[in-house]
């Protein structure tokens, strides 16, 4: 019986699911030679045989790659990456891992070729493409995979598991992402009818920098079964002046775990104190303090049933969250979060 057949037949899905969550089992694929792969740029990429040397370029690839349990084939990664605790905490070795520099200051061609990489993982903005081709030109497999959705991040996942070729080291990221988000379904199920809650989201850049509707944040907050409050701005970040925030008067107020408290501080003026979040004292930070669930990697799932079970907690009482959250990461690191000396690190009241 799957974790499918277990929701049609089981009522307590809740608890059913957190302890599927923990005993999925690891899936083994075949030995693979010469392959061509179509990254998601739409590029047609020949890996061939095994990859044992890996490289990535930027966080949101190296989380795909340490969620997928393949960490131990980084030869070299982005300066970011190498610093993030997570990355640390899972794999303490990737502290010796060569840098590579950032996609934001810019990537060091010549260490990457003189890692002899049999693969690299490449973003899909800025030069990503060209250094790609460039790459190809020089005999070095490189893949772009832009995920910048749930669905998008599952196919990235699936996009490495292939490049590199799967075997039997392989974990099914892919769905331990599928069973979290079948919970937050599941608990939404008891709220329908009920008016859904709005939710304004602060980025990294800001109190008043926002997320429209394009972005991953706005899918963790629509899937929790909230209204973005941003909703229907388009394309990046975008600033919105506190006279806007104040119209919006959302029901709760999540932050980037970086914004300074100083930043946040902004909601003690008494402009703000009419403010429903503020009022009910529903301002939160997104979780967490090991690695950020507000961005592109498979922990964005957790943030959907974090911010679903502080929305709506009467509808998952039958969930324990934080033992879904724990076993998540044991799933796919090896330990807990917990066990990592992780916390949610969302209170702010």
């Amino acid at each position: 019986m799957n974790i499918y057949s277990l929701k049609r037949t089981v009522p307590i899905l809740g608890l059913i699911l957190a302890s599927v969550l923990c005993s999925l089992p690891v899936s083994a694929g075949e030995k693979v030679g010469s392959r061509i792969i179509t990254d998601m740029a739409g590029r047609s990429v020949t890996v061939n045989g095994p990859v044992n040397r890996l490289v990535t370029t930027y966080k949101p690839a190296t989380l795909c790659v340490f969620c997928l349990g393949l960490q131990n084939r980084l030869v070299g990664i982005d300066t970011d990456s190498r610093n993030d605790r997570l990355h640390q905490a899972v794999y303490p070795a990737v502290s010796d891992v060569t840098p590579v520099g950032k996609k934001s200051a810019g990537l060091n061609l010549e260490t990457i070729i003189s890692l002899k990489p049999d693969l690299v993982v490449l973003y899909a903005q800025k030069d990503g493409r060209e250094l790609a081709d460039r790459m190809q030109h020089l005999g070095i497999p490189a893949i772009i995979i832009f995920p910048e959705t749930f669905e998008s991040i599952k196919q990235a996942l699936d996009l490495i598991t292939r490049a590199v070729g799967a075997d039997e080291s392989v974990i099914p990221a892919a769905a331990r992402m599928d069973a979290v988000l079948a919970l937050v379904k599941d608990g939404l199920a008891r709220s329908e009818g009920e008016n859904k809650k709005c939710a304004y989201y602060a980025s990294p850049r800001g109190l008043f920098s926002t997320a429209s509707g394009d972005m991953l944040q706005d899918e963790i907050i629509t899937t929790a079964g909230l209204k973005n409050a941003s909703h229907d701005l388009a394309g990046y970040f975008q600033d919105v002046s506190p006279e806007q925030l104040i119209r919006w008067n959302p029901d709760l107020i999540i932050l980037s775990q970086s914004l300074d408290d100083s930043v946040i501080g902004r909601l003690n003026d008494p402009v703000f104190q009419s403010l429903a979040a503020v009022t009910t004292k529903t301002v939160y930070r997104f979780p967490s303090s090991l690695a950020p669930w507000d961005f592109p990697s498979p922990l964005s799932v957790l943030g959907a049933l974090w911010l679903a079970a502080k929305a709506y907690p009467d509808h998952f009482e039958q969930t324990d969250v934080m033992t879904v959250i724990d076993c998540f990461h044991r799933d796919l690191f090896g330990r807990s979060l917990s066990e990592m000396d992780g916390r949610l690190a969302d209170e702010l009241f």
